[in-house]
């Protein structure tokens, strides 16, 4: 059992004397195995990433300000400052909304926190395995705590805006810093905490760039406290700290604090078996629950009703009409999917290329599908969503899903995760055989016994 430690008088201090006290001996075994997992997961998602539109104008910016030594961009190799290598790995993490979720507050963790911890970690040398992973679970508990304190409906992504502290606290950890310095770096990563909606709203390449941009905040602060820069005291309940900025106000300090080192909220994350928004997932477990009654009858389909969160409708509910960026409007779509459940029998990665996104069979059906915002449900429940198809002969079929695929409360076990892994490199098309990846798998899986986490970048290399 983990030992219970005291911690100091106020939310913050809380938080900083966590961050800069926790270890590798005070983590459950459960805590390290998921931990690991969910590193073969970010890592595994990158590969197809790193073809997505808008990586490689990234990682060339990487090559072009990079120089001959530190850390590296992962696949490519490239060397350049720990913060542009932060952002460009977390870009490529995060590209095809495949990495984990904080179902509760509609967020990601990993890809924050993973390219802040490698990228330090690597620029430092001889960082072992537990200290990665320890880095890994405080940050991911951090996002995790600020988020659930959070009351008010989803406007900032707060993927990002919660995600630069987490960054900030796995970077202050690798860096052994100090208890004033890391409370310095959350401090300073405040200054920089930012992250909007409007680009998901858009579609625009932006949004897959905010946790890489606080990914690259959270180096930064890290190594500015390290200088002796210093940061916020309040950054969370100041006057113009971060939930009253941020949030109006309206947060609870219970969920930042409550079992602080024995409840490590990492446990508490989703694992993503389909490649979009998590908020169409349910959707896409309804569709596919559903599909064997329709006797493949697609055609004879009237109407698709998916009642949801209000939320959910407005983030991922409105019809779908492909703008610039089409492959961003079909990962953020529930007509789109649930179309492509329906008539392919599953949602892949394949299923976003601009081959698919403009089947005429898809559009047809996707026209059908009406998302209707459910009053019963809290406005931002991304869990739950009642599914009603009605046939043109008046039958009706209907499905309610309570907890989508991957959550942990329904979760994907190691195979899963090892097919979910080998589904990622291939279908990034890349030439990564099955002995690169059988390497590269069992070096995550035994990380924890690693002296020196820097090869885990040279593994994935192209």
């Amino acid at each position: 059992m983990p030992k219970k430690r005291t911690y100091g008088p106020d939310m913050e201090k809380k938080l900083i004397n966590y961050i800069q006290s926790v270890q590798f001996e005070d983590l459950p075994l459960h805590v390290i195995n998921y931990c690991k997992l969910l590193i073969m997961d970010s890592l595994g998602v990158t590969f197809p990433g790193s073809n997505a539109p808008g990586c490689d104008a990234v990682t060339a910016l990487a090559k072009i300000w990079g120089h001959n030594h530190g850390p590296s961009v992962l696949i490519h190799g490239y060397k350049a400052p720990p913060s542009l290598v932060a952002m460009a790995n977390s870009t490529m993490m995060h590209a095809l909304d495949f990495d984990d979720t904080l179902d509760v507050s509609a967020l990601h963790t990993c890809v924050s926190v993973l390219p802040a911890a490698l990228a330090t970690a690597e620029d430092t040398g001889n960082i072992s395995g537990k200290t990665l992973i320890v880095a890994i679970v405080a940050g991911i508990d951090i996002i995790c705590r600020i988020s659930l304190a959070i009351k008010r409906p989803l406007s900032w992504i707060r993927t990002a805006t919660c995600g630069a502290f987490g960054a900030a606290a796995a970077a202050s950890k690798i860096l052994a810093l100090n208890e004033d310095q890391t409370g310095n770096a959350l401090g300073i990563v405040y200054s920089q905490s930012a992250g909007n909606a409007q680009g998901l709203l858009e579609g625009s390449l932006v949004k897959r760039m905010q946790p890489g941009f606080s990914a690259s905040a959270g180096v930064i602060s890290a190594y500015l406290a390290k200088a002796g820069i210093t940061g916020s005291n309040k950054f969370l309940s100041g006057k113009y700290g971060f939930y009253n900025l941020y949030e109006n106000g309206e947060y609870e300090i219970e969920p930042v604090i409550n079992k602080l080192g024995l409840h490590f909220s990492i446990t508490d994350l989703s694992i993503k078996p389909y490649p979009s928004c998590r908020m169409t997932h349910s959707a896409i477990d309804a569709a596919l629950a559903l599909l064997p009654r329709l006797n493949n009858s697609l055609e004879d389909i009237d109407t698709i009703e998916v009642h949801a969160s209000k939320m959910v409708n407005e983030m991922v509910g409105k019809p779908f009409k492909p703008g610039c960026n089409p492959q961003v409007d079909a990962q953020f779509s529930i007509p789109y999917t649930v179309s492509v459940a329906l008539c392919r029998k599953d949602v892949r990665l394949s299923d976003f290329k601009d081959n698919v996104i403009f089947d005429p069979k898809i559009r047809m059906l996707s026209e059908r599908v009406i998302v209707i915002p459910d009053s019963g449900l809290a406005d931002n429940d991304i869990l739950q969503v009642s599914m009603r198809i009605g046939m043109k002969d008046g039958m009706v079929y209907e499905k309610h899903i309570k907890t989508p695929l991957g959550n942990p409360g329904n979760p994907i076990n190691i195979d899963q995760q090892r097919e979910k892994f080998n589904k990622c490199i291939l279908a990034s098309g890349l030439d990564f055989d099955a002995k690169r990846i059988n390497t590269l798998l069992n070096f995550i899986e035994n990380i924890e016994t690693v002296t020196d986490v820097s090869e885990l970048a040279e593994l994935t290399l192209i």
